[in-house]
């Protein structure tokens, strides 16, 4: 396992992303701002780069696009349209294959994810390499991201081997959250059009299912994730999904690469969602912001504790469950709660619960609000991310743009991003660790948030470290272009 560092070239790279997402017309969660971000910062370093999405229903009536281009399947009897768009600098084409990506969700809805998922994102990526090709396209780089995407790696594998036109083209796979892998029944594997040697062992077969992201891993030339210590984790039993043997198979092509943030959309001195504007050299308005958001989501303006904020999908993976469990105790020390976020039913329920049984100190907000999450950032003194894993998080970057100090348990990317000493360090902490995903090692963690946030002196200057943090992807985007390089060498297999 690699991370990632080295020297990266002057010499442009041609590279075109396949996602499923990518702000701002399709987001669902740390995906989408990571496509939404890394590519236009790979073109300000002067790289082409070109993204293919899904041509949902929401980007299409929202932004308009105008008339497709036709183009038929070079894999099956099939047709495509592909719309276009621009973002920032980056050329932008959605795929539309039939009604597949009509609807309203981006993978399923209230009932559940779609029953069709295979079908749809391996036409989409299908419809990508067809377009491609249609415009002679053969960019030097093609970068997929998460299961969505992964087949793209094996369809050039196994239909263009010996295709000159595509015999310059490397691929770059990033698992962005290992435990969805579009895993499907066997018989979804006849809309990959692959040949059925690729259905083995050695292929996408997975305990008698298909895998779409087993086949990122093995048949890319890289493969990457999130951070470099989840790159580590994946490698393990406990983190590794079941894939652990896949990954631990590809090591010697596998690097970690810590996310990073739009730090012009992530700015307290310029945010237009937030009441007023602050900085690390000037953080005073931080508290009105905090008092408006108090007032906003009527807790107590009084509160002598730190404000506790919480912005997440609301799923067993992010810890909901531990805070939920220890929430007398929470109260017990003085501190209130904001919750923003949607997902499992009994998390959302515990925490409407919590909100009813302690008016004042919990308030619980269940919907996605994009403007809201700016300000509960702003407002908050603490950010709650108890992840049982976490692959990169975004949240953390964030809150410490805001001046929100994160207390995050040390697994992945919390681990990689967030700055904690046995004994607080003016002069460098930017938030706190636990380590057991356990009430009592919780509960410990948030006594000594307590403690220092009494210590008003301490608190100011660890919040400055955070805020100070370079989170940016300009910083970031270089270490893609290094991973590019490597993938455009032959590695090992």
């Amino acid at each position: 396992m690699n991370s990632g560092t080295g020297g990266a070239t002057d010499k442009p790279i041609e590279i075109t992303m396949v996602a499923s997402e990518m702000f701002p017309f399709a987001k669902s969660g740390g995906l989408g701002d990571v496509i939404g971000a890394l590519p236009p910062a790979l073109g300000r370093m002067g790289h082409q780069v070109c993204v293919y999405l899904p041509a949902y229903r929401a980007v299409l009536n929202e932004y308009d696009p105008g008339s497709p281009a036709q183009v038929a399947d070079v894999f099956a009897e099939a047709r495509y349209e592909i719309f276009s768009l621009e973002h920032e600098g980056v050329s932008v084409r959605l795929v539309g294959a039939d009604d597949l990506f009509d609807r309203a969700g981006f993978y399923g809805d209230a009932r559940g994810a779609f029953p069709d998922n295979a079908e749809r994102f391996a036409r989409f990526a299908r419809g990508a390499l067809s377009h491609m090709e249609r415009e002679r396209a053969h960019p030097s780089i093609i970068h997929c991201h998460d299961w969505q995407s992964a087949l793209v790696p094996p369809l050039l594998k196994y239909r263009r081997t010996g295709d000159e036109k595509w015999s310059g083209v490397s691929t770059v796979f990033t698992i962005h959250n290992l435990a969805y892998q579009g895993r499907f029944h066997p018989d979804d594997f006849a809309h990959t059009c692959l040949p059925d040697e690729a259905m083995g062992l050695d292929g996408l077969e997975f305990h008698g299912d298909l895998n779409f992201m087993k086949g990122g891993i093995l048949f890319s030339d890289v493969f990457s994730t999130v951070s470099e210590r989840y790159a580590q984790e994946m490698l393990t039993e406990e983190q590794g999904e079941g894939l652990e043997g896949v990954v631990v198979f590809r090591k010697d092509a596998l690097f970690g690469i810590m996310n990073g943030i739009d730090d012009a959309v992530w700015n307290p001195e310029s945010d237009p969602h937030i009441p007023a504007r602050f900085s690390s050299a000037r953080p005073e308005a931080k508290a009105a912001c905090k008092a408006a958001l108090q007032k906003e989501l009527g807790l107590d303006l009084d509160a002598e504790g730190p404000l506790c904020v919480v912005v997440s999908r609301l799923a067993h993976q992010k810890g909901i469950d531990l805070i939920l469990e220890t929430m007398d105790e929470l109260m017990g020390l003085g501190v209130s709660l904001a919750v923003l976020g949607t997902g499992e039913e009994d998390l959302e329920q515990g925490l409407a619960e919590a909100a009813s049984a302690h008016p004042g100190r919990v308030a619980f907000a269940p919907a996605y609000d994009e403007a809201l999450s700016h300000r509960m950032y702003a407002g908050g003194d603490v950010l709650l991310m108890p992840s049982r894993y976490e692959p990169s998080g975004l949240n953390q970057l964030y809150a410490m743009r805001y001046g929100a100090l994160p207390y995050v348990r040390r697994v992945g990317g919390l681990a990689d991003s967030v700055i904690s000493s046995p004994t607080p360090e003016a002069d460098s902490d930017t938030g706190f660790h636990f380590d057991a995903f356990e009430p009592a090692d919780f509960l410990t963690g948030m006594e000594r948030i307590c403690r220092v946030f009494l210590e008003q002196g301490l608190w100011r200057m660890m919040m400055r470290n955070a805020m100070e943090k370079d989170s940016g992807w300009d910083g970031v985007a270089p270490r893609y272009v290094e991973l590019y390089e490597k993938a455009m060498r032959p590695q090992p297999r």
